[in-house]
């Protein structure tokens, strides 16, 4: 299956999520190779219900290993990076187990507080990547 991805950085999808009219609007992202690329709005909003699970203020905007990637053909979220960024619990009903189009879950290096490893992982059966690790 061809498929393009791109990436944005979390920051700036945190800015963009805070945007009042941010809900009710198509979201797009640039890439250079592909033009402009449709993320489904469900999925934007997954992910921010995530982000707002966590006290983000560790977050690095200029992270170059963070991001979202997107298929450009169905707009579903196929790659989530946030890396050592989160602080807090990761909890079994957490919005970021509705993704179920991952297919590369990088959240190493956060502090994901009490947490243990819920098992709602699962729901991500398309899942072929989850790093978790903390050194």
């Amino acid at each position: 299956m061809s498929e393009s991805r791109m990436r944005l950085h979390f920051f700036s999808l945190v800015l963009l999520c805070s945007h009042p009219s941010f809900v009710a609007t198509d979201f797009y992202f640039k890439s250079r190779t592909v033009g402009l690329v449709a993320c489904r709005p469900q999925q934007i909003q997954a992910l921010t219900d995530f982000k707002n699970e966590f006290d983000t203020r560790h977050c690095n905007p200029s992270d170059p290993f963070n991001g979202v990637w997107c298929d450009n053909s169905t707009g579903a979220m196929t790659k989530l990076r946030l890396r050592d960024c989160l602080s807090g619990t990761l909890n079994p009903n957490s919005s970021l187990f509705t993704l179920n189009h991952l297919r590369h879950l990088e959240l190493s290096e956060n502090n994901f507080v009490s947490s243990s490893l819920p098992s709602e992982f699962g729901n991500l059966n398309r899942l072929e990547v989850l790093s978790l690790s903390h050194l």
